[in-house]
């Protein structure tokens, strides 16, 4: 899977599942950590910790693992 992909399947779960202000900072040729950054807001702790439960068991599921 490529890099845009990744991250384009990472800014739609966030939607999906209600995420606020979701941005992504192109990171390219300025980190050589990353290609790029996705930051997204909740409602609550709560919620921020469901997003974060949901994404990393539906980016398991695309055969993405950390």
């Amino acid at each position: 899977m490529e890099i845009f992909e990744i991250k384009n399947s990472i800014e739609k779960i966030l939607d999906n599942n209600k995420a606020q202000n979701i941005s992504a900072i192109n990171l390219k040729n300025k980190s050589y950590i990353a290609d790029y950054m996705i930051i997204a807001s909740g409602t609550s702790s709560r919620h921020l910790q469901s997003l974060s439960e949901i994404l990393v068991n539906e980016l398991k599921k695309e055969g993405i693992e950390n």
